[in-house]
């Protein structure tokens, strides 16, 4: 049985956050010290990342079941890139144990079709996966220049992410990109009753703008945030912002009130 990592810090009510792709929980970096200041923080390791020492393959339903084992039966909910996808499809298995949703630089679909033009070519994911396999370092450092391209200032930020990618495995990886290339959660986004704050940067080289404006075509009540000057990383490199932003949806009266 799956078991997921969890680091936890802060006092108040409980927000569960999930990384993105290739990243850990220290990925976070201040972000979550200045959240820790009001909020329980329940940062987990995806298998196969971080201080996660699953070796094997694992699929959606295994993290969605874990979840639903370790988690409080009530929480705030934060997932970024690939953690965004998944926490969308707790909320949408789960709805009564997630009071509000926010999906940062993520969005239902990772991949484009003729319906979702505003995805990655499915391309780019085959060479992801082939890479990890010729040359898995080479790969991922490609992977977190995406992140950061068009950051003034990249530097910090490269640093911090090179710090979060401690100890992944291939098998790890490799669950996640099958994630990526497969998940399609439009329906899933259509339906969702949970409150959602879409948070994207401008100049995000992985999730365009525009997934906000199709997004709302499946769910027109989405609550978006497009932040000037971000990439794919703005919590390391808006901190201030977002944290404000996110503090002001979760403290909005809850829409079942």
């Amino acid at each position: 049985m799956l078991e997921l990592t969890i680091h936890e810090q802060g006092e108040g009510p409980a927000l569960v956050m999930l990384h993105g792709w290739a990243m850990s929980s220290a990925a976070w970096g201040d972000f979550s010290s200045h959240l820790a200041r009001s909020y329980r923080l329940i940062c987990i390791d995806l298998p196969g990342h971080g201080d996660s020492a699953y070796e094997d393959h694992w699929s959606l339903d295994d993290i969605l079941q874990a979840m639903a084992r370790q988690l409080p039966s009530s929480c705030y909910l934060l997932g970024w890139s690939l953690g965004g996808m998944i926490s969308l499809a707790y909320a949408d298995q789960y709805p009564n144990r997630v009071k509000k949703l926010v999906m940062l630089a993520s969005s239902a679909k990772f991949t484009q079709s003729d319906n979702w033009p505003c995805g990655q070519i499915p391309d780019v994911l085959l060479a992801f996966k082939a890479g990890l396999k010729e040359n898995p370092e080479a790969t991922i450092k490609h992977f977190l220049r995406l992140q950061t391209k068009g950051l003034e200032s990249p530097k910090k930020v490269n640093v911090q992410l090179k710090h979060s990618l401690r100890k992944t495995t291939v098998k790890g990886l490799e669950s996640g990109l099958n994630i990526l290339q497969q998940l399609d959660l439009r329906l899933a986004l259509s339906r969702l009753t949970t409150p959602i704050l879409m948070v994207l940067g401008q100049r995000d080289q992985l999730i365009p703008v525009d997934v906000l404006k199709f997004s709302r075509l499946e769910k027109p009540d989405i609550d978006g945030c497009v932040i000037e000057q971000a990439t794919h990383v703005p919590f390391l490199s808006h901190v201030t912002e977002l944290t404000q932003r996110l503090q002001s949806f979760f403290s909005e009266q809850e829409l079942t009130e």
